[in-house]
């Protein structure tokens, strides 16, 4: 054999480990953003709200300025009956905070399941998506009832290839939206929740998905961030199969049957 070529395969065989190597880093081993939990949704509301007074005092003829005069001129009486109250209809705000799939500001819904790697190991796979419309009711102690709908075609995964096999998966094409609608009232300590404490409620409901209807009990947890605007997260066990939605296919790894639907919700009273 040629000395050169001698020479030559060896290299050319590590520059091939190498660049197979990073190719595996960059398309099968990502970062998935964490599980949404309370603590880290509160935090990131803080620095939320936080850069928008910072917009409002860089601009003192925003919007936002402007409302916040107008609500100065109520009466005393309407400011204490609106002020750390609980009762009433809590509205989605999908337009707070500033959404992506690697941030976890404003509100989304979405899943995360568990993919075992061809090359070996386990990761999570995440989708999201920030459309997010909806609203939830409290009354005599109760949340009585509500909605909550999300654009599946404007889910977000880690990877473009992930992405697509996910709206297929869902069918977005054919059904744009899933729902999940507060099917029977379930008792919330509202006491707890105007005293600024974290709130769980186990609430049941139709989760609609690809145009298929499953009861679902979702474990929430509810928070009042401050007066009429408060956080809302929670989860439930999502299996494929239930809405007749084929196991999404990689040519990564094995997607596992079963995962975790997500949310996380900033809602806002009246």
């Amino acid at each position: 054999m040629n000395r050169n070529l001698r020479i030559a395969l060896p290299i050319a065989a590590v520059v091939l480990a190498v660049l197979g190597y990073a190719g595996y880093q960059y398309f099968i081993v990502v970062d998935s953003p964490d599980e949404v939990t309370t603590d880290a949704a509160l935090e990131q509301l803080s620095d939320d709200l936080a850069d928008d007074a910072d917009e409002v005092a860089a601009d003192p003829d925003s919007d936002e300025v402007a409302a916040a005069d107008e609500s100065a001129t109520d009466s005393s009486s309407e400011e204490e009956a609106s002020t750390g109250g609980v009762v009433g209809t809590w509205t989605v705000d999908d337009e707070f905070g500033d959404f992506s799939f690697d941030n976890a500001s404003g509100s989304f819904a979405g899943f995360r399941v568990d993919k075992e790697l061809f090359v070996g190991g386990t990761q999570v796979a995440v989708g999201r998506s920030g459309d997010v419309t909806g609203s939830i009711t409290i009354a005599d102690g109760e949340v009585s009832g509500g909605e909550i709908v999300v654009v599946m075609s404007s889910l977000e995964s880690d990877i473009p290839a992930r992405t697509g096999a996910v709206l297929d998966a869902v069918k977005a094409d054919d059904f744009d939206t899933a729902t999940f609608a507060i099917t029977s009232a379930t008792a919330i300590d509202t006491a707890a929740l105007e005293a600024g404490e974290t709130v769980a409620a186990d609430i049941a409901g139709d989760l609609t998905i690809a145009g298929v209807t499953n009861p679902v009990t979702v474990a929430a947890e509810a928070t009042i961030a401050e007066a009429g605007l408060a956080l809302v997260v929670g989860s439930t066990d999502l299996t494929w199969a239930d809405f007749g939605i084929d196991t999404p296919s990689s040519t990564a790894g094995e997607v596992a049957d079963d995962g975790v639907l997500e949310f996380q919700l900033i809602v806002r009273l009246g």
